[in-house]
């Protein structure tokens, strides 16, 4: 009995989208170094940091400058700035979300560790956001944050211990719960 060539093609089921997990970047930025000469807990940025914003978002604009990291196949915009309420956070990545013609968001829960905040607590706030991030967030992130959130949320995620400098930019990219670093830079200045 002859088989036809037809009969020995078998179509490859997909699954539906919501259940294969998306390729997903966060982008971690650590606030540029501050004022010191304020005594103030929530100051703004020193003369210094402000030269680091400057070549920072350079760094980030020619990093950014591919069309697919920033918006979809409809030409629809995709990326999520969110910053600790700290002042010098917000004054790092005000200007790149500027020139990215992107709002960011105040999120509390990227914030560095309370006096009052128990390190138990503190670790489970960094973990329920990540996995609120892994699960419902934007294809990409950015997140500017502090040198106690950053390492822990590495951590979390990669398995990883890096620290991270004043300024520096980490990348990186998950798929479900398979993340790794792609990218890391630790001088603007």
């Amino acid at each position: 009995m002859r088989r036809s060539k037809r009969a020995a093609v078998r179509s490859v089921p997909t699954l539906p989208n919501k259940i294969m997990p998306s390729n997903k970047t966060l982008i971690l930025v650590r606030h540029a170094h501050r004022d010191t000469d304020i005594p103030a807990r929530d100051n703004g940025l020193s003369v210094k940091g402000r030269e680091q914003v400057k070549k920072l978002t350079q760094f980030a604009l020619r990093r950014l400058a591919r069309k697919d990291f920033m918006h979809d196949e409809e030409d629809r915009p995709i990326a999520l700035i969110l910053t600790s309420p700290q002042k010098r956070c917000q004054e790092t990545i005000a200007p790149l979300a500027k020139e990215l013609g992107l709002k960011f968001s105040i999120d509390e829960r990227v914030g560095e560790h309370q006096p009052m905040e128990s390190n138990p607590a503190y670790l489970r706030r960094i973990k329920a956001f990540l996995d609120e991030w892994k699960k419902d967030g934007e294809r990409l992130t950015i997140i500017c944050s502090h040198g106690d959130w950053i390492p822990l949320a590495i951590q979390m995620l990669t398995g990883t211990q890096v620290e991270i400098r004043k300024s520096g930019w980490i990348e990186i990219k998950c798929r479900g719960d398979d993340c790794a670093i792609t990218w890391m830079v630790q001088r603007h200045d």
